[in-house]
């Protein structure tokens, strides 16, 4: 057993639910409502205040006041990455839920992952969500599975080059939130978050994990409901503090290619992965210059030819092939390292993209 293993005597069958909280006042009450009112009781509730400057730390201590299973850990704004660890570092249970604290999940959504977790004996239960913006909701994952159904390891190798395919189509591996994952996985292996990314760690995390994976079970009923954010005003968020933050997905691309060469799936992994990269690195790149204004063109050009620049960048760019929507004039400006044009095409790109949501 590792490190983490050897603190604790874990108890069988208690989901640990772990919610890592950074200035999430405005949402916390409906999301620890929605924890502590499960029909499945044997939980444990991890809270992890990572340095919010807001009334979230007086809304933990007084939920954990009130129950008993609620315990509050306090960290120094570590991000959402490393405040997970922090949570499986200090859980018990036989299994790890992850909650975010905008969010909530639906009554029963603990009580049916346990469930089928015993019913299949799967080694991830992923439950269906439901998508919440602007006070309108869409399905989650109900386009890419018509119901529940259990996926075998060349299952999974073969959804994770849909993913690779259009990453921002395909969302089974995306989040770590709403899935049921065994805490001997995490525990016996050392899975654990990257600290170090501030995108794409779950996606990281996922395929870390699941690199000691045989089968996942699909829920099709929803469990759980996500407050989708602005990726724009995430963008802006990274580009006055460190732009490159933006661009977590290499590491993340480097565990999805671990865990394809783990299968032994036979696929060119070379060129799907390069695909991917480029695919991303154009998202990326669209929203990081749909903030370049006068006072910070200077350091946009900076970041897009350091990135257009990048070693991995110039040699997946001839693994690209672009499907029906896909740019095709980006790839190109890149290849010829054309900073300025890239930079406003991206820019116009961005304007047509995200205009309804400013």
């Amino acid at each position: 057993m590792n490190e983490i293993a050897d603190r604790h005597l874990f108890i069988a069958d208690m989901v640990s639910v772990i919610v890592p909280i950074y200035n999430g006042e405005k949402y916390l009450c409906k999301c620890l409502d929605s924890i502590i009112n499960q029909n499945y009781k044997n939980i444990e509730i991890i809270l992890i205040n990572d340095g919010s400057t807001d009334n979230s730390g007086e809304i933990c201590k007084t939920y954990a006041l009130g129950d008993d299973r609620i315990r509050v850990i306090h960290t120094q704004n570590s991000g959402p990455a490393a405040a997970r660890n922090t949570g499986i570092e200090n859980s018990k249970g036989s299994f790890i839920f992850f909650l975010d604290a905008d969010d909530f999940i639906n009554i029963r959504a603990l009580e049916l992952l346990v469930e089928n977790y015993n019913k299949y004996k799967s080694d991830i239960i992923i439950g269906d969500f439901v998508k919440m913006r602007d006070d309108e909701s869409y399905p989650g994952l109900a386009a890419v599975f018509s119901g529940s159904r259990l996926l075998t390891k060349q299952d999974i190798a073969d959804c994770t080059r849909r993913y690779l395919k259009k990453p921002n189509r395909f969302e089974l591996f995306s989040y770590s939130w709403g899935r049921l994952f065994k805490a001997s996985i995490i525990r016996n292996n050392n899975v654990l978050f990257n600290a170090d990314l501030h995108t794409y760690e779950d996606v990281a995390f996922n395929f870390d994990y699941l690199k000691h994976t045989e089968e996942i079970f699909f829920l099709g009923e929803p469990i759980y409901n996500h407050l989708v954010h602005d990726n724009y005003t995430s963008a802006r968020t990274m580009l006055g503090n460190n732009p490159l933050k933006l661009f977590g997905y290499i590491q993340a691309l480097v565990n999805i290619r671990a865990f394809l060469e783990n299968c032994k799936s036979g696929a060119d992994i070379a060129r799907e992965v390069g695909h991917a990269y480029i695919y991303l690195t154009i998202i990326q790149l669209v929203r990081l210059c749909g903030q370049v204004n006068r006072s910070n063109k200077r350091k946009m050009y900076e970041v897009v030819h350091k990135i257009i620049n990048d070693a991995g960048s110039r040699e997946n760019l001839k693994f690209y092939s672009p499907s029906k929507g896909d740019s095709r004039v980006l790839p190109v400006m890149m290849k010829l390292r054309l900073v300025w044009p890239i930079i406003l095409v991206c820019k116009y790109k961005a304007y047509k993209r995200y205009r309804k949501r400013r």
